[in-house]
């Protein structure tokens, strides 16, 4: 599950504050710096040329995102 803000850095510093852990990723075509992460080519329906994203996971252990257009 994944939501869109509209100000992702933001967000991610209230989430840290609130005790919640970002993935950190090092892949080919994806790494994330502090936790967000830069991917090219999302949003185009939305005039975007990619998105800021990071990822964290719930007490369950699924995988959710939150997400905003780099436009």
């Amino acid at each position: 599950m994944a939501w869109e803000v509209e100000d992702l850095q933001a967000t991610v510093t209230e989430l840290r504050r609130r005790g919640v852990v970002l993935e950190e990723y090092d892949l080919l075509g994806l790494k994330t710096v502090g936790g967000i992460a830069e991917v090219q080519g999302n949003y185009p329906s939305k005039g975007g040329k990619g998105e800021k994203a990071a990822w964290f996971r719930d007490s369950e252990g699924n995988l959710l995102a939150v997400g905003q257009a780099i436009r």
